[in-house]
């Protein structure tokens, strides 16, 4: 019990001793507020110049900032530079690894573009010879004034372009010719001889029709191209040969130009050919004229002449008729002399 009471007394006292200690504290306390105060004011007076002086500071902090990213890019740039330089360095030796690479395919480049260019271009081909004729397709007919005023009828033809497919030698084929071909035709339409021979002509489009004709002056070239004025002139007499139009079955009279019978008083016999040859021999002789099929033949039309010739659309107009339909094929050629 004693020893409660004086614990509880030892708590007393030291309750005491620590009012008594706050009492003096607290009362600079009261009177710390106002140095705080003065405090505070003197450090507003000094914060409204540090302000300035941190704006101050913040701009020259500003202004290296300024230059701070240009010194940073400019240290920037060297570390670029090397870097830069570096990469260059790799590359500079990658490049040569790559250069011939690159160089390779640059050579090879041009070589393909003129190896693909060379079959249709052939620079170093003569010029074209002179042939004895051409293949051509009829347009059709239509008429011109020539310089007296007179009508003049007109079969147009396109001529050409041909070209030179194989040449006959007299010491290979016992003659000079040339073998010349005219109108594209897809390569899927041939026979693999005939796409042989254009692949050995070094001709990049096969043709649809081929015919030989003579060489007369000049040097025939596979692939050489021929056009209407290389062989033709205006005024010069010309032979065309096609097939003519196709007319049926036909009669005698339709045929021939048989007059045929009596068309009245009873007679009963009108276009018929009646005797058919005489009766010794028993039998018919060949080329009797008789009933059969018209047209369809190949037909040569001499003395033809030629009006005008139109290069730039290969045209080429034959003064009178030329046998054969609008679209056919037809050959003309040089009338040399008069038996031809």
């Amino acid at each position: 019990m004693n020893e409660e009471k004086q614990t509880q007394e030892e708590v007393a006292t030291h309750q005491v001793e620590g009012a008594a200690e706050t009492e003096p504290s607290e009362a600079p306390t009261t009177t710390e507020p106002a140095a705080v105060s003065a405090i505070a004011e003197s450090a507003e007076a000094q914060a409204t110049p540090e302000p300035t002086e941190v704006s101050a500071t913040v701009e020259p902090s500003e202004a290296p900032t300024t230059p701070e990213p240009t010194e940073v890019s400019a240290t920037v740039e060297p570390s670029e530079v090397p870097a830069t330089a570096e990469p260059a360095a790799v590359s500079a030796t990658a490049e040569p690894s790559e250069a011939p690479a690159t160089a390779e395919p640059s050579v090879e480049e041009p070589a393909v573009a003129e190896a693909e260019s060379a079959p249709t271009a052939r620079p170093e081909l003569p010029p074209p010879p002179v042939l004895s004729g051409l293949i051509g397709r009829k347009l059709g007919m239509t008429h011109l004034f020539d310089g007296e005023g007179r009508m003049v009828p007109v079969t147009v033809l396109q001529v050409g372009p041909c070209y030179v497919v194989q040449v006959r030698t007299p010491e290979r084929d016992g003659y000079h010719a040339a073998q010349i071909g005219f109108e594209r035709i897809a390569r899927r339409k041939l026979t693999k001889p005939l796409a042989g021979i254009f692949k050995k002509a070094g001709l990049g489009q096969p043709l649809r029709y081929l015919k030989e004709f003579r060489v007369l002056s000049g040097q025939a070239v596979p692939g050489q191209e021929i056009r209407p004025e290389h062989v033709f002139a205006s005024g010069e007499v010309v032979r065309v040969t096609g097939v003519s139009k196709g007319k049926g079955f036909a009669g005698v009279v339709k045929r021939y130009g048989f007059a045929g019978g009596p068309k009245t008083h009873g007679s009963m016999t009108h276009r018929r050919p009646l005797s058919s040859g005489a009766t010794g021999p028993q039998r018919v002789f060949k080329n009797k004229t008789m009933p059969g099929r018209m047209g369809g033949e190949r037909v040569t039309v001499r003395g033809l002449t030629i009006v005008r010739i139109e290069p730039e659309h290969h045209l080429i107009l034959v003064k009178g008729a030329i046998p054969g339909g609008r679209g056919s094929i037809v050959y003309v050629q040089k009338q040399l002399n008069s038996t031809q």
